[in-house]
């Protein structure tokens, strides 16, 4: 059973992406085969879900369960160190997300990219 911490931070997290996506609760409600008003409330921590329900919202959104729970894990690791402000998810989680739904021959060139951008870095002279 889930706690109310866990189901707020999943609820943060659905909406953090949702808004990044720049959808509304309505466009991704219709997409997971809900209601735009479960899922604010869901968003809020107010409303519990059972696993198919986060795997329709996860699936609208173009991500995992597991990606869900390791960005709500995140935070919650994170939360004293951010209370007060509204939380940024971390850019190592970000490009994990997106490498992830790469194919094999563009995480190719991503990883060709990345090496070429790390051999150009020269450090900064004093």
């Amino acid at each position: 059973m889930h706690t109310n911490i866990q189901l707020m931070h999943i609820g943060q997290v659905i909406r953090e992406i949702r808004e990044a996506r720049n959808a509304t609760l309505e466009e991704v409600a219709f997409a997971a085969d809900t209601n735009a008003s479960n899922l604010s409330r869901i968003e809020r921590g107010t409303q519990g879900y059972s696993p198919e329900t986060l795997e329709s919202i996860a699936s609208a959104l173009g991500v995992t369960v597991s990606e869900l729970h390791l960005r709500a894990e995140t935070a919650t690791d994170t939360a004293g160190k951010t209370a007060g402000r509204k939380r940024q998810l971390q850019p190592a989680t970000l490009a994990a997300s997106k490498y992830s739904k790469l194919t094999p021959e563009h995480r190719e060139l991503a990883d060709e990219f990345m090496a070429l951008l790390l051999r150009r870095q020269r450090p900064s002279k004093p």
